[in-house]
């Protein structure tokens, strides 16, 4: 199976069973956590693969809704477009499991950096990197908690409970129409867009809008009262969506930040140029 196959086939698995993944195959998630990757270079977003999914269990108490053998804690620094990023780079590592025959659940993050660094291995700060001396205190603390890895999503991931099956069978998804996510769109990018909406999303919000302009897609996030990190997160999975399907059908595509017009109650994200 393809990364765009698993797209329609991958489902959000609540219930798991207690069977940990073998040895070999936790290591071909290792190895995909590691190969991470996004757009904006400045951030350091890195994906934690915690095999004892009791840990998590522990950390998040009575929040912790969906109890898995494994996790991956996605951390990162502050950026620009950060939690957008962490779903770009997520979304391929959830839809490799699906290839792998393994179950994800995309999950809030309600636990803080000192909770995890008994078992996640974390940078004390970006120092070392030193782009810039800050002579103010107060602007070196400012940098530092910028800088400084925070953990921002979590992953539940193993083998689906007996009751659950890995795959999703009903073709009839959930979804917003095409008409409905894309205004004025090509033909020739319907396959892309379908692919786009079919992306999870908090509650099923589907914050996304596109504007399609000759060779241009543009990316708008339609504003919510709740969930605000979340669906930033969204955002980014549905552009890895928008950005599989360009390479499934052979379009090469560029990604920047350009002057558009704006749009009442939609924020700007991001702007595909089709080649």
């Amino acid at each position: 199976m393809e990364l765009y196959d698993a797209i329609f086939y991958r489902k959000s698995t609540r219930k798991y069973s207690n069977k940990k993944v073998k040895e070999g195959l936790l290591e071909e998630v290792k190895n995909a956590c590691s190969q991470i990757t996004y757009l904006n270079k400045e951030l350091d977003i890195k994906a934690h693969v915690v095999d004892r999914g009791h840990l998590v269990h522990f950390l998040m108490g009575k929040k912790c809704k969906v109890k898995a053998p494994h996790y991956i804690i996605v951390t990162s620094n502050k950026g620009n477009d950060y939690l957008q990023n962490i779903g770009f780079a997520m979304e391929e590592v959830v839809l490799k499991l699906t290839t792998l025959g393994l179950a994800t659940c995309w999950l809030e993050c309600n636990i803080k950096r000192e909770d995890i660094l008994e078992f996640v291995q974390l940078k004390d700060s970006d120092e070392e990197k030193n782009d810039t001396i800050v002579e103010s205190e107060e602007k070196n603390e400012e940098s530092k908690n910028v800088n400084l890895e925070q953990p921002y999503s979590i992953i539940a991931f193993g083998y689906p409970d007996e009751d659950e099956k890995l795959f999703r069978t009903n073709k009839d998804v959930d979804r917003k129409r095409i008409s409905h996510v894309c205004r004025k769109l090509d033909k020739n990018l319907e396959k892309i867009v379908e692919a786009l909406r079919w992306a999870p999303s908090v509650k099923n919000s589907q914050p996304w809008i596109l504007y399609n302009n000759s060779n241009m897609v543009h990316l708008y996030e339609e504003k919510q009262k709740k969930n605000i990190k979340d669906n930033k997160i969204g955002m980014g999975i549905a552009l890895r969506h928008f950005d599989i399907a360009c390479n499934k059908f052979g379009l090469e595509v560029d990604y920047s930040k350009i002057d558009v017009k704006k749009r009442m109650a939609k924020e700007y994200y991001i702007t595909a140029t089709l080649k």
